[in-house]
């Protein structure tokens, strides 16, 4: 949802994501490639298109970009870290710059075996501002360093396999609620390694078994948020059955745990079990629906519950329903809607409604347009967080001006509430006081030669609070070259 759907990728725990990664792992595939089995989605290892070097098994793409150009700021309030190319930095006066920014974007490939291979990158640039309007920063790309060894595998024609091991390192900026937050966030540090298996058992040609393991390390890099590192494994069980060739239908089961390993950390150690069933259906030409149904439970230490020292579950209904319709050869849309329980970021859990609304139009003349629309409703595990709602609304258009030439533009509006804060002596600002936030973009860009791009943008960002800490504004305008060069 053009970077403003507020969602948990940027904790690093989206293992626990126990009612749709999993649930749903079947259901996603379908939609997008019409009904098939998990089975059929197992990759044959190969040379990847981005390779332009090669060493024996090795391949690798460098690319190198220099921007230059010109920078003008203006704002006021609290004084919010200024967010420019994706990255946070800190601001230091309003005015005109210069920026001179050089980004290293290295991918390398192995070819291992027939069945194993490593795939690592890593993104890295240097930023210069002459007039120190900003601080000068070297910064490993919000991508970070990634890498993923893996090996595909079959025990017999009918059984097969994945073994895996991600890791990343990368920088986020979130709320104190640990979601995303580009336009207030504070930086988040952390590296991640997530090693697992996948299996898959064909069945019969209309059924496939699957299993799921995997165990995830989370290590912040900053003592501010030590209470994130853990140790989390998560277990899935899938029935898939292809009923005809317009309907999908199965079943899942998925277990997870979390376990805080710092120190200095308090928080209690939390487990979840989801039971659910799933699926997908055609339901005309044009129409793909899904849904699942189920019943997810938390469970907490006796420790965490002090009145009756026992230990606390906590379960509800979960499940999700969309449905996503080609109105016309250029104008489709898709309504959705999911509830959910998923480990907290500073609480033991989360049960989460979602709804959300998208429309999306593309003309012959290249004219594209957009809107969506989504509201969340959270509770926590803990009375001190107490509940929160986002809702997030936006629009955006791209229209050619000439045939090198598109003019963009994007608006996006979101609220944050918070309610029944329990905890007298919480203190966190964001916590207790609500905040509206409003950003608009309008810009262009075009190549000149096949390595220069130039590109320029004029955006406003509002955020309007009772609490004038959290209350600014800024207003930005850019114009910047890019050479590119791949080697």
């Amino acid at each position: 949802m053009n970077g403003m759907l507020i969602n948990r990728q940027n904790t690093g725990k989206n293992y626990c994501l126990a009612v749709l990664a999993c649930v749903l792992i079947a259901v996603v595939p379908c939609v997008a490639r019409a009904q098939e089995l998990r089975f059929s989605n197992h990759r044959e290892v190969s040379v990847p298109e981005y390779a332009v070097l090669r060493i024996g098994p090795f391949y690798s793409s460098v690319t190198l970009s220099q921007s230059v150009g010109y920078r003008y700021t203006k704002g006021d309030g609290s004084g919010i870290d200024f967010m420019f190319e994706n990255q946070r930095g800190v601001f230091l006066k309003d005015g005109s710059d210069f920026p001179m920014i050089t980004t290293l974007d290295v991918r390398n490939y192995l070819l291992i075996s027939r069945t194993m291979d490593l795939d690592f990158s890593l993104q890295a640039s240097y930023e210069h501002y002459p007039l120190k309007t900003q601080e000068d920063e070297f910064i490993l790309g919000q991508q970070g360093i990634v890498g993923n060894l893996s090996t595909e595998f079959s025990l017999s024609p009918y059984v097969k396999g994945k073994a895996y091991d991600d890791i990343i390192y990368r920088t986020d900026y979130i709320d104190t609620r640990g979601l995303s937050d580009r336009y207030g966030g504070q930086i988040y540090k952390y590296f991640q390694n997530t090693a697992g298996m996948n299996l898959d058992w064909l069945m019969a040609k209309d059924q496939n078994l699957g299993l799921n393991l995997s165990r995830a390390d989370m290590l912040p890099r900053d003592d501010k948020y030590m209470d994130q590192q853990s140790i989390s494994y998560s277990e899935a069980l899938t029935y898939q059955q292809m009923i005809n060739p317009l309907v999908m239908a199965g079943a899942s089961a998925t277990f997870s745990q979390y376990s805080y390993t710092a120190a200095t950390n308090n928080r209690p150690d939390t487990s979840f079990q989801t039971y659910s069933v799933f699926s997908t259906v055609k339901l005309t030409e044009r129409t793909v629906g899904s849904a699942s149904i189920g019943y997810s439970k938390a469970s907490l230490p006796s420790s965490f519950n002090e009145t009756t020292n026992s230990t606390i579950d906590n379960g509800s209904m979960v499940g999700s329903l969309s449905i996503e319709t080609e109105l016309s050869r250029s104008l489709k849309h898709r309504l959705e809607y999911s509830r959910s329980m998923t480990a907290g970021f500073n609480s033991p859990y989360m049960l989460s409604d979602t709804v959300g609304y998208h429309l999306n139009w593309t003309s012959d003349e290249l004219i594209t347009a957009g809107l969506f629309s989504q509201y969340s409703k959270v509770s926590t595990g803990d009375a001190r967080y107490g509940e929160y709602t986002d809702w997030n609304s936006g629009v955006n258009v791209a229209l050619p001006v000439t045939s090198i030439v598109t003019l963009t533009f994007d608006t996006t509006y979101s609220i944050r509430e918070n309610n029944n804060i329990s905890d007298s002596l919480m203190t966190d600002v964001e916590m207790r006081n609500n905040y509206n936030t409003w950003t608009s973009r309008i810009g262009t860009s075009f190549a000149i030669t096949r390595e220069v791009v130039f590109s320029t943008y004029l955006q406003h960002i509002e955020r309007s609070s009772d609490y004038s800490q959290l209350a600014y504004s800024r207003d930005v305008f850019v114009a910047m070259f890019t050479y590119t060069h791949r080697f």
